[in-house]
């Protein structure tokens, strides 16, 4: 029994050692720099580098997040809406979302931009690679800029 208790515990250590790391946020803002002045194409609604309007998706367990995908995105979706708004409106309009899950982010920024259009708004998403595509579609149908950040370390 102990033998088959060791291996397990040696399975689920050596699956935690495999999983990629994490960028830090400073990593992540540098990326979203470096992305700033390899992007800038002359359009003055895209000319400052900093500051940045910063939003994270959270995730709040497996059944929490689930209701939340199912319902659309939720209140969360109406957040995020008034966040685009909020930053349409400012002189920056450089937006970075943090994600949390792909399923949850779809839900919360499609459910968000859906119906709407943000021209002048420039978003940094930050997320799983496999959704980069994804998320590009559901921006840029919004009118907006876009532009992945991984959130692993390559």
């Amino acid at each position: 029994m102990k033998i088959v208790l060791w291996v397990l515990l040696c399975c689920v250590l050596a699956g935690c050692a495999s999983a990629p790391r994490q960028k830090s946020q400073e990593e992540v803002f540098s990326d979203v720099a470096s992305a700033i002045q390899q992007g800038r194409d002359g359009s003055p609604q895209f000319q400052d580098a900093l500051p940045l309007a910063v939003t994270r998706i959270n995730s709040h367990g497996v059944l929490p997040d689930r209701l939340m995908i199912v319902a659309g995105g939720g209140m969360e979706r109406f957040g995020m809406r008034d966040m685009f708004r909020m930053v349409s409106a400012e002189l920056n309009r450089k937006l970075v979302i943090f994600g949390a899950n792909p399923a949850l982010d779809k839900a919360i920024v499609g459910g968000a931009l859906s119906d709407q259009q943000f021209p002048r708004v420039w978003v940094f998403f930050v997320g799983e690679p496999a959704q980069e595509q994804e998320m590009r579609a559901i921006v840029e149908t919004a009118g907006s800029k876009y532009s992945f950040i991984s959130k692993y370390q390559e």
